[in-house]
C-alpha cells in the first residue's frame, strides 16, 4: 500500500498531521504503521547537529524500516524532516520498487511558529532549528519524487479536508509503471537472429531485383499488402534499413516469429 512522506521544518506540526490521518485511514478499516524519530530511538539535537554525522546513518535507519514494513497491506507514514530531496528520491524508489504509489505532505509552517511550537514541545534547541531551516530543501512538484505535494497549513483550518484529499488520492491511483529498463525482454527463440536476418535479407533480395526492372512497387511472397517506394533507394541504403530494423527487432523481439518479414515490409514503408 502507499507510502506518505512528511515533509517540514522541525515542530512544523508534521506529527499533528499524521495523526489525524492515522485516525482517518483506520476509520477507512486500513493498516498504518508510523516511521518516525521516536520509533527509531533517536536524540534529535545530537543528530541533526550539522557537526555530526550521525544524521547519514539515521536516515539509514529509516528507510530501512520503511522497506521493512511496506507492503500490499499496510500503509507507512514517514514523519520526519524528509528535508533533502536526495533522500526523498530514495524513498521515492522504495515505493516505485514495491509497486506502490506515494505522496509527500509539506508542512508549510513559518519558522516563527516553529519556534513559538517548540518552546511548548522544548524538542530541538532553538538554534538548532534555525540551522534546518536554512538547510530545508522544499519539495518541488515538478519532480516525480515530490509528486504530488499536498501543501498543509497546519496553523490554518481546512487541515481535516487535506487529510480526506490525501485519502483519497492514496487509493485512487494505482501503482507507478516500472522502467522500461528494468523489465525483463520477451525470450526470443535460439535462431531468431538466425530467422531475422534471412527474412530480412530475402524481402532486399525482391526489392533490389524488381528496382532493377524499373518498379516502385513490389509483391513481396506471404504479405497480402504491396510495398511501394516513392523514390529510388539503393542497396546501401536498403542495408542500412535492415541494420535498424534489426537492432531495434533485437531489442523487442515480436512474440509471433511469422511476422518478421510483414513487421520489416511496415518498417520499410513507414521510413520510405
Amino acid at each position: 500500500m502507499p507510502l506518505v512522506m512528511m515533509c517540514g521544518y522541525p515542530c512544523s506540526g508534521k506529527t499533528t498531521f499524521v495523526e489525524k490521518l492515522q485516525k482517518h485511514l483506520e476509520k477507512m478499516k486500513k493498516n498504518v504503521v508510523i516511521v518516525s524519530d521516536d520509533s527509531v530511538g533517536i536524540d534529535r539535537n545530537s543528530t541533526y547537529h550539522s557537526t555530526q554525522g550521525s544524521e547519514k546513518e539515521h536516515r539509514g535507519d529509516l528507510r530501512s524500516q520503511v522497506q521493512k514494513h511496506i507492503s500490499k497491506d499496510t500503509i507507512v507514514i514517514l514523519d520526519s524532516l524528509n528535508y533533502i530531496k536526495g533522500f526523498r528520491y530514495e524513498l521515492f524508489c522504495i515505493s516505485k520498487n514495491s509497486k506502490t504509489p506515494h505522496c509527500v505532505v509539506h508542512t508549510d509552517t513559518s519558522p516563527d511558529t516553529c519556534h513559538k511550537w517548540n518552546e511548548v514541545s522544548s524538542k530541538y534547541e532553538p538554534g538548532l532549528i534555525d540551522e534546518l531551516v536554512m538547510r530545508f530543501e522544499k519539495p518541488n512538484p515538478s519532480q516525480r519524487w515530490d509528486n504530488p505535494c499536498f501543501v498543509v497549513g497546519v496553523e490554518d483550518s481546512g487541515v481535516e479536508e487535506i487529510v480526506s484529499q490525501v485519502a483519497d488520492h492514496l487509493f485512487s491511483v494505482g501503482a507507478p509503471r516500472p522502467n522500461q529498463s528494468t523489465q525483463s525482454q520477451a525470450l526470443a527463440p535460439p535462431d531468431f537472429l538466425h530467422q531475422l536476418d534471412i527474412s530480412t535479407q530475402e524481402i532486399l533480395d525482391i526489392i533490389s531485383s524488381q528496382q532493377s526492372l524499373g518498379s516502385t512497387s513490389f509483391k513481396i511472397p506471404g504479405i497480402e499488402s504491396p510495398l511501394s517506394f516513392n523514390r529510388n533507394v539503393n542497396i546501401a541504403q536498403l542495408r542500412r534499413l535492415k541494420r535498424q530494423f534489426i537492432t531495434y527487432t533485437k531489442a523487442h523481439p515480436p512474440s509471433d516469429m511469422s511476422k518478421l518479414k510483414e513487421n520489416f515490409v511496415q518498417y520499410l514503408q513507414s521510413v520510405v
